[in-house]
């Protein structure tokens, strides 16, 4: 009796989230139509982290190495909504509001790296702020805009990018509910991949699976990867309640969300978290709000305190929210790395086994650059941005 047909593919991408359907879509367009290009997910398409975000896309001016990389993905959202759409994309851009003194010193400082980015923001007085946004309180002292940044919906996202890679190469497969349980190697090479439905014999894996992305290393009796999970709280208010019409963060939100963490976060307990208000306009009319952030390993228990901190700032902003009615609360796990760097590339100890994983709060802002990113490695092509602070094995000196 013959043996049963091994199932074969050129690449499996193993994990459905934004970033997952990211890498597929362009490796579609940059490797040949034949080419054989499964997505795997051990539960449905974007029904993880994708699904527990904001949606925000945001650039961030710190350095030109931030800057060209995170500028070049919102191009690239701006790209795949003139050629899919569908996924509500709304150019909202940011107003980055001062309430204390030294809040206001640093509207300049951001405007400047802005600017040395060649790029433009701007400063705005009380009156200026409380035209832009009529809903904001009287006495907030000024506030940047800055007119780049925007808002998408994740989960329709990872369709229209899906959508658009099918069309682009009928060889993509996709496959929910379909685990990683294992891999098969010949040495230091990665020969296929065995999953809940069956193995699948390939010579290259895309590990996209967020901040599950070490369980998959871990099965290849890899070092652990530096990515832990890092919780947020959310709230959304119901429709036709929001008092704001762009996306508002506070100015502290930066040194907050893009600084490095001041606890262990290999912790479980013991962290207090922390928050800094973000506030979005839903297309109903609600108010998106958040953000908070607590290593607590996987737990995605409602940190109530933390809830209702984050509520109390966003209500000194909008004080219209105060009346919102709060129609959902929920729990989201950012993949936090250690030196707040994403890990796309290579990961050479396992010849064809590649990461593209750990962007903590900026995987919906930087998922359309890290697909481009590995599918111009993975195809032998040059770059969109410089790789080299991104890669892996950065971590194996």
């Amino acid at each position: 009796m013959a043996a049963p047909m091994v199932e074969t593919a050129d690449l499996v991408v193993a994990g459905g989230g934004i970033v997952g359907c990211a890498v597929v879509h362009h490796l579609a367009q940059l490797l040949p139509p034949q080419t054989r290009i499964v997505l795997l997910d051990r539960g449905p398409i974007a029904g993880a982290t994708s699904g527990s975000c904001m949606g925000h896309l945001m650039v961030t001016p710190d350095t030109p190495q931030e800057y060209a990389f995170t500028a070049t993905s919102l191009a690239l959202w701006r790209e795949l909504q003139q050629q899919e759409g569908g996924f509500d994309y709304q150019p909202t851009g940011a107003l980055y509001l001062a309430d204390a003194p030294e809040d206001v010193e640093l509207l300049p400082v951001l405007q400047r790296q802005f600017r040395d980015n060649g790029d433009r923001a701007d400063i705005l007085d009380p009156a200026q702020l409380r035209e832009l946004e009529p809903g904001l309180a009287p006495d907030l002292p000024g506030a940047l805009f800055y007119p780049g940044d925007g808002v998408v919906l994740p989960m329709a996202a990872c369709a229209s990018m899906l959508r658009h890679a099918q069309r682009t190469n009928p060889n993509v497969q996709v496959r929910p509910d379909c685990a990683v349980t294992g891999f098969a190697t010949d040495g230091d090479r990665l020969t296929g991949v065995r999953t809940a439905q069956g193995p699948i014999a390939t010579g290259s894996v895309v590990n996209t699976a967020g901040v599950w992305a070490p369980e998959l290393t871990a099965m290849l009796r890899q070092p652990p990867l530096p990515i832990h999970p890092r919780a947020g709280n959310l709230v959304v208010t119901g429709h036709h309640s929001t008092p704001i019409k762009t996306q508002l963060l506070e100015v502290s939100y930066l040194r907050f969300a893009h600084g490095a963490a001041q606890v262990d976060p290999t912790r479980t307990t013991g962290d207090p978290g922390g928050h800094a208000v973000n506030m979005q306009p839903q297309t109903h009319g609600g108010c998106l709000i958040g953000s908070t952030r607590q290593f607590r390993g996987l737990d995605r228990t409602l940190n109530r305190d933390l809830v209702l901190r984050s509520l109390a700032r966003a209500c000194r902003y909008a004080p219209g929210l105060r009346h919102a009615p709060i129609v959902r609360t929920w729990v989201g796990l950012r993949p936090y790395s250690v030196d707040k760097h994403p890990l796309i590339g290579p990961w050479p100890p396992v010849r064809g086994l590649w990461i593209a994983a750990g962007h903590e709060g900026l995987g919906i802002s930087l998922a359309p650059v890290t697909g481009r990113l590995i599918a111009q490695q993975i195809a032998g092509v040059p770059t969109a941005v410089d790789a080299t602070p991104y890669l892996p094995a950065r971590f194996l000196r």
